[in-house]
């Protein structure tokens, strides 16, 4: 039987459930199952903006809510069917839930939707499309009808951030279906679809999984790389400003970002080292990186050797250091510390 038929069997037979007077819980599950064949989301949206209407509550729905259940419950309450205690509660939590209704006015001789409303409004009106692509796949072409998911998203120019949710809308959807494969009560109120029909709409919703998953690739906005300014990238780095007792004094460290060749002394071990980089360096915390190459070694007189050195002219300091420096060299590991001078760098 097809779910039009269905529909309107139940709609003459019982217009909406009635719960009997001493109605258990599988009663109330017969009839989640009856609301969730014969309403869609526009409708579901509608019976519980009512329940909140009725009641002044300032909540609104927002994309994040799942409201299926909540707005049958809603319905079944407002038409005095559910009037136990544990289900009144699980309705009152779930209001408490939603998102404060917040009215922003743009003009005072206008009428103002909040933001959120506006949002789920939009997402409502999205998903009540696939919906009726479902139905259509289902009751008016036989299984048969081809839907481009990619198509109907791009046509309603349907933003990145409401894929997530829509996603969820057909994912839940398919996993209802499957599960009324094999669950008591989901399986009556899937009753007029065969096994092999189940799982053709299971395909079908596949499919606009996947076509929301091509499409949120497609648009899907580049992340912009934040630019840190060198002050900010140096902001970490443990360094000696100065060591008086050589007449030393560091350059400014916001110079390391982008040179091609560093010098640095170090106070306690007097270790010269250079740093050399074809494309320039950086500094990552207290470590320089992007060298490609590194040498130090030891200094036994101090105070003449790193004179000799300072002294020289762009170009001759390796030079320089390796004709003066004749202890065994390293290579250097980019750290600085508290005892790091910075000797030199160049660009």
């Amino acid at each position: 039987m097809s779910k039009e038929k269905i529909r309107a069997k139940w709609s003459t037979e019982l217009i909406e459930p009635d719960l009997p007077k001493d109605y258990g819980k599988y009663d109330v599950i017969k009839a989640l199952a009856w609301y969730n064949i014969m309403t869609d989301s526009k409708t579901c949206a509608g019976y519980v903006n009512s329940y909140l209407k009725k009641r002044k509550i300032l909540k609104v729905i927002t994309p994040q809510n799942s409201i299926q259940t909540a707005a049958a419950v809603a319905r079944l309450i407002d038409r005095d069917q559910i009037t136990d205690s544990k289900n009144l509660k699980w309705m009152e939590d779930w209001v408490s839930q939603l998102s404060d209704k917040v009215i922003v006015p743009k003009d005072p001789n206008n009428k103002f939707i909040s933001f959120a409303e506006a949002t789920a409004n939009k997402l409502n009106f999205f998903l009540e499309g696939l919906d009726n692509a479902v139905d259509d796949h289902i009751f008016n072409s036989d299984f048969k009808m081809k839907f481009s998911t990619e198509k109907y998203l791009a046509n309603n120019n349907v933003k990145y951030g409401m894929l997530k949710h829509i996603d969820k809308w057909a994912s839940d959807f398919r996993d209802e279906i499957i599960l009324s494969k094999t669950d008591k009560d989901l399986k009556e109120g899937y009753s007029n679809f065969t096994t092999p029909q189940k799982n053709k709409i299971i395909k079908f919703l596949n499919t606009i999984i996947e076509g929301v998953g091509i499409y949120g690739v497609a648009i899907k906005p580049e992340r912009v790389k934040k630019i840190k300014s060198p002050s900010k990238i140096v902001s970490k780095l443990k360094y000696a400003k100065s060591f008086p007792e050589l007449k030393l004094k560091s350059e400014d460290p916001q110079g390391l970002i982008g040179s091609k060749e560093v010098w640095v002394y170090n106070t306690k071990t007097k270790m010269v080292g250079y740093y050399t980089s074809l494309d320039g360096m950086t500094v990552t915390g207290t470590t320089l990186r992007g060298f490609d190459f590194s040498e130090q070694r030891r200094l036994r007189k101090p105070e003449d050797q790193l004179k000799l050195l300072t002294d020289s002219r762009k170009g001759q300091w390796i030079k320089k250091f390796t004709s003066m420096a004749k202890t065994v060299k390293t290579k250097g590991n980019g750290r600085f510390n508290d005892a790091t001078i910075i000797l030199k760098e160049f660009k």
